[in-house]
């Protein structure tokens, strides 16, 4: 055996046995044998049920899908995005990227690009196998000029740690560190934009820690953790990134169609899109402004609103849509927010990704509602600063966080580690 293959066994084994430890490695070696078959065909039909279900609710998921057994098998590729699946890149193989150093990373995405385009897949984003990231890759993130990557695990705290089983909590605190995610109780789950590209947050827990990892078989119990996610991200205003390893569909079928169901009803409306969709609209919307000039007694307002952005004048605290264009306002005050000279642009940021059109002035006579000092981007600021703006009376131009009158975002996504059997035991050779 040549020496670098053996150590990549070493490294690989290793790997699995301190994240998951014997017994849990054991059960998955048979989840893997029954859930893949020998060829695409197994992997296919439930592909085929995913997409049946998502086309039920008129939405499209976004399958990140590692590039070589991709051109194993470019017949499935080229069938889900007939089906209307976005496809994204999860590397070139299955592999921790952080255990390879910059230049390495960028090699290996190098090569599953070199696939991706040789077989005419189209792409624009990236997740990383296991949402291992450093900063190293989101430099080659930005190299490749991807619109978006979405690696940044968010932990949402919906289950009550206290009653879970011995077993289930060695399950839950391996699983949740894996992938160092941030909490939910301390940041919004928003995209943002860095280093040119948008990033996308994943929500936890996933299906991998509920059910490979704390063996969750409580359909009704599966059920209410994704449900409340989805209702703290609705009352937040903010994304639920799912994400359900397709493999695993016809277990996750329940959850996931009342999850679908429950967006659907709502009414302000939630976004179900694409990864892509969503990166896009993100980026998108930064153009969205108010430009304000004096005139005599009147204030005049130009919108500029990219496509699908609804801008909002609120008057005494009543809110009309506005159109895109120039309206005369009879005020003395700019309608928008003042902070102080010296403020903290991530604080600035916050607000302006609600929506909020934000000005630095000294004077606050100036504007409509000045805000003073913004020293704290913590959470629990952002959202006492959104109460006092939310009860303002007025007058204030604000636009939507979401397009076309959404409240809150919905992108469910579902990362293809392998096709067939013969996959994954290529994995351990690193191919």
């Amino acid at each position: 055996m040549h020496v670098n293959q053996a150590a990549h066994y070493m490294n690989f084994f290793k790997f699995i046995y301190e994240h998951r430890g014997p017994a849990n490695s054991a059960k998955r070696a048979v989840q893997i044998a029954t859930r893949f078959g020998v060829g695409p065909g197994k992997m296919g039909r439930r592909f085929d049920r995913f997409m049946d279900l998502m086309d039920e609710y008129g939405c499209k998921p976004t399958f990140p899908i590692t590039a070589l057994p991709m051109s194993r098998n470019p017949a499935f590729a080229r069938h889900l995005l007939e089906r209307g699946a976005e496809l994204a890149v999860h590397a070139y193989t299955h592999c921790d990227m952080t255990t390879l150093d910059y230049r390495s990373q960028s090699a290996h995405i190098e090569k599953a690009l070199h696939l991706f385009r040789t077989l005419g897949v189209p792409f624009c984003g990236f997740r990383a196998p296991y949402l291992h990231w450093n900063e190293d890759t989101m430099k080659v993130v930005e190299d490749y000029r991807f619109l978006y990557s979405s690696n940044q695990a968010v932990l949402w705290g919906v289950l009550d740690l206290e009653a879970l089983a011995p077993l289930q909590m060695q399950g839950w605190t391996k699983g949740t560190a894996f992938y160092n995610p941030i909490d939910t109780e301390e940041n919004a789950v928003l995209p943002y934009v860095r280093r040119g590209f948008v990033e996308v947050p994943v929500s936890l827990p996933d299906d991998e820690v509920l059910l490979d990892r704390m063996y969750m078989r409580d359909l009704d119990a599966l059920t209410s953790v994704w449900n409340t996610i989805f209702e703290r991200t609705y009352d937040r205003g903010e994304l639920f990134t799912v994400m359900l390893h397709p493999e695993r569909i016809d277990f996750f079928r329940r959850p996931l169609e009342h999850l679908l169901s429950s967006a659907r009803s709502r009414k302000p409306g939630v976004w179900i899109a694409t990864l892509a969709e969503i990166a896009g609209w993100w980026k998108d919307k930064q153009r969205n402004r108010a430009v304000f000039s004096r005139s005599r007694e009147s204030i005049n307002v130009e919108i500029r609103a990219c496509a699908g952005a609804a801008a909002y004048l609120r008057r005494e605290g009543n809110e009309r849509r506005l159109e895109p264009g120039a309206i005369e306002l009879r005020t003395d005050a700019r309608p928008c927010v003042g902070v102080s000279p010296g403020s903290a642009r991530a604080a600035m940021q916050q607000l302006e990704d609600r929506g909020y059109v934000i000005e630095v002035g000294e004077t606050a006579g100036d504007f409509a509602i000045h805000l003073g000092m913004l020293q704290s981007a913590s959470y629990g600021d952002l959202w006492k600063r959104l109460e006092r703006l939310e009860s303002f009376p007025g007058p204030l131009v604000r636009f939507d966080t979401w397009p076309h009158g959404n409240k809150s975002a919905l992108a469910v996504t579902g990362d293809i580690d392998a096709l067939t059997l013969w996959d994954f035991v290529q994995r351990f050779r690193g191919a």
